[in-house]
């Protein structure tokens, strides 16, 4: 998101970046981004565009932190500012564990680039816990008026699954008590399909329901391998099929919502054009968008699936697969994403856009300034229907949640404390 505090240092991840610069001078350098990068006129933003809940990734360095580790702390003040503002501007917000000690994958985005060292041993977990333990205390207080009805306990894990379950159900131990107070226990689904999952009860194997109080994160990204070899007809398909997946009544999977998705896809990877003067792309995606949007948001009362995050509100660049507001702004995302009259694309009865529809965007567009209304709007392009008729959409932001879970539906990411990499950008994190 911010790749510019990395470049300074040549660094991936923010281990690297706090140990080349130093505590006082990494400091220095984050105190700087946690103060400046995301304001409450970004929350304003994020209201006006129809949007209902923030993600915030947060580094368990922000609340343990050991003398030996080059990372640096402050971060927290800066948390409990976004999540009051949200609550002054009515939104909802989750706050996701995204790094682990030891690393939960090895990735940039974990905080540290190498080996996956947190099932190594216990004090990895227990810190982890005590960590959790700290934000299901903390943001469970009425001063925050329930603004946080998610905690996620680990951001994309991939190592074995039985400490992974374990850790899991410990995790909901100390988390799931504050289901009483609207907060639900989030876990990722380690990139294992949903129907994985299917009567996922972290303290009984042999569930035959999912627990209550239990929501399932999915990620869904089109831009790596190997789904990034997909031609625009082909995601299109997979993202109607997903879909489908997570709107299954009675299928036995969790509350679901897509934590992270984006418009990359290996279909414009590779691009290197101004989306302003690129017609094509601007059209290619308002397409995705509006289809991942009707295909990860609920359309019906019952269906797991309980809305998305986009990934992310903005970027230091504002690069335009991963930028909301340039989205909004280029109008190649709905001005207003709870008000289906602003969708160009038909959604069918079995939850699908209708892909038959020919669209194209404004052929040029004035530069974008970082306002997310001032320019791309659809009644400046030209949109016809052909195939079968639209259903009724709630769309995202609009729909029912599960019983068992807030509605995420027109959701952001807003990573915006401290700072990792994730996969093709840098990325800031709490």
């Amino acid at each position: 998101m911010t790749p510019s505090i990395f470049s300074q240092t040549n660094s991936t991840s923010e281990w690297a970046l706090c140990s080349a610069l130093g505590k006082d001078a990494a400091l220095s350098s984050l105190q700087n981004h946690w103060s400046t990068f995301y304001t409450r006129d970004d929350l304003v933003a994020i209201k006006k565009a129809g949007l209902t809940a923030i993600r915030i990734p947060l580094g368990y360095w922000a609340v343990d932190l050991l003398d030996y580790e080059p990372y640096v702390s402050g971060q927290y003040p800066y948390l409990v500012r976004a999540i009051q503002w949200a609550n002054e501007l009515g939104l909802k917000a989750m706050i996701d564990l995204h790094g682990v000690p030891g690393s939960q994958n090895g990735w940039e985005e974990s905080g540290i680039v190498g080996g996956i060292e947190f099932p190594a041993n216990q004090t990895n977990s227990d810190r982890s816990l005590k960590v959790l333990q700290n934000l299901t205390t903390e943001f469970t207080k009425s001063e925050y008026g329930g603004v946080v009805t998610n905690i996620e306990l680990m951001n994309e894990p991939i190592f074995a699954n039985t400490p992974l379950q374990a850790f899991y159900t410990a995790g909901a131990k100390v988390v799931g008590p504050a289901a009483s107070q609207g907060i639900n226990v989030t876990i990722h689904d380690a990139f294992y399909n949903p129907p994985t999952w299917k009567n996922y009860d972290p303290n009984n194997p042999s569930a035959t329901s999912p627990a209550p109080h239990i929501t399932l994160d999915t990620h869904q990204f089109w831009a790596f391998p190997p789904l990034d070899t997909l031609g625009k007809e082909a995601i299109l398909d997979r993202i109607c099929e997903f879909g489908q997946t997570i709107k299954g009544n009675n299928s036995g999977i969790p509350p679901t919502l897509v934590g992270e998705f984006s418009l990359s896809t290996g279909y414009t990877a590779n691009s290197t054009s101004n989306t302003e003067q690129d017609q094509d792309k601007r059209t290619w995606f308002r397409q995705a968008f509006e289809a991942q949007n009707a295909a990860y948001a609920p359309n019906a009362p019952g269906q797991p699936s309980i809305g998305w995050y986009f990934w992310a509100w903005k970027t230091e660049y504002d690069i335009d697969a991963w930028s909301y507001r340039r989205g909004v702004a280029d109008g190649y995302i709905p001005s207003n994403v709870s008000d289906p009259t602003t969708y160009i694309f038909p959604i069918l009865e079995n939850g699908c856009i209708n892909p038959n529809t020919s669209y194209s965007a404004p052929k040029t567009l004035p530069p974008f300034n970082g306002d997310s209304t001032n320019q791309g709007s659809s009644s400046s392009s030209s949109a016809t229907s052909s195939g079968s008729p639209s259903a009724t959409s709630s769309g995202a932001g609009a729909g029912t949640a599960s019983s068992t879970a807030k509605s995420a539906a027109g959701a952001l990411a807003v990573p915006g404390l401290s700072l990792v990499g994730l996969a093709v950008a840098a990325v800031a994190m709490l």
